[in-house]
């Protein structure tokens, strides 16, 4: 692991330097775990007394960050979480695949394959396939015939890419992410439902991330297309024909049906779901677990189920808490007046009543 000295960190990411820029720094870890030759970072003033109390070597922080309960180097930054984020690969390159293709691979007919491109044990390479330079492939991956794969991409073990995917530049996929599978399109008939054809691609822009064991659906007819910059999390579901714009961020289990049209820059959290044929403006923000079944303006914070502006569901969910003290009260009065519901004694401690 290199070590580096305070100062060698403030000019890579543009800091300037409070202590001693001559100390050595061999790691990085969080504000309780550091140690005297490691970098930590601070974020946000709930973790003041963490940073207070901190044995690391040099911290990042904001410029209106205060100093004097700190004891250690302090590299001041505007975005300390994103400086520390590029130092952590200084400290911790990314490994390098063995490099190469493995005796193992099976590369079909009529496949080009690029410059610096490292396919592992067992990779099937389709015929008609095209893997841009210094492409890395995973052990056991399959790349279907006639996919296109970009340049300086990073494919994890055991993926699926099927026919005719197009991936752009610098994508990352995960392990076990299922790419251009069929969607889920059935029509009914008199003897069940009959599957209809999808014939549709599925294109992936540049500076894509898909997390492990995501499932992104090619299209019935259109394409399904996930736009540049775009980052899911571990175990999206991505339905035929959806359109997903620029810097999105899709955080674990997130479901879009299909044909859904996703702006750019909207964020989803962990186990929302989205309807079909909807259309999310860019700049959203969706709640975790939110069900959306309703379009959602630009630029606008929806929560809970169904979907709704996120002000009125947090209203909704205080009220919700109150309903069993005002079932309660209302059962007294009732008892008061003598009317037909004066039996009831109000809910008991599991809710009913």
């Amino acid at each position: 692991m290199p070590t580096l000295t305070v100062s060698e960190l403030a000019r890579r990411v543009g800091a300037t330097v409070s202590g001693d820029p001559d100390r050595s720094l061999t790691g990085v870890a969080s504000l309780k775990a550091a140690g005297p030759q490691d970098l930590t970072f601070f974020a946000r003033e709930t973790m003041r007394g963490a940073a207070e109390q901190t044995r690391a070597g040099a911290v990042l922080a904001a410029p209106d960050f205060d100093v004097s309960g700190v004891a250690c180097s302090v590299l001041t930054v505007d975005d300390p979480e994103f400086s520390f984020a590029r130092i952590v690969r200084f400290f911790h390159p990314e490994p390098r695949p063995a490099g190469g293709i493995h005796p193992s691979v099976r590369i079909g007919r009529g496949a080009r394959i690029g410059a610096d491109v490292s396919l592992a044990e067992g990779v099937i390479v389709e015929g008609g396939v095209r893997i841009g330079r210094g492409t890395w492939v995973g052990s056991g991956t399959l790349i279907g015939r006639g996919a296109h794969l970009g340049e300086a991409c990073r494919i994890g073990p055991a993926v699926s890419i099927l026919h005719d995917v197009e991936i752009g530049d610098r994508v990352r996929v995960h392990a076990g992410a299922r790419i251009g599978s069929d969607g889920f399109g059935y029509a009914a008939g008199p003897d069940g439902a009959h599957k209809i054809p999808q014939i549709g691609g599925c294109v992936i822009g540049h500076d894509v991330e898909i997390g492990a064991n995501c499932a992104i659906d090619r299209g019935a007819l259109d394409d399904t297309r996930i736009g540049d910059r775009t980052k899911l999390d571990n175990l999206v579901h991505v339905a035929h024909n959806v359109r997903i714009g620029s810097d999105c961020l899709i955080a674990a289990q997130v479901g879009i049906a299909g044909s859904t049209v996703v702006g750019a820059g909207v964020h989803f959290g962990g186990q929302a779901g989205v309807a079909g044929h909807l259309t999310i403006g860019a700049g959203a923000r969706i709640s975790a677990q939110a069900g959306v079944m309703r379009d959602v303006p630009a630029g606008a914070t929806h929560g809970g189920t169904p979907a709704q502006p996120q002000r009125s569901w947090m209203k909704a969910a205080a009220y919700a808490r109150r309903l069993p003290e005002l079932l309660r009260r209302v059962s007294r009065v009732e008892r008061h007046l003598g009317l037909d519901g004066a039996e009831r004694e109000g809910p008991t401690e599991d809710g009913t009543v």
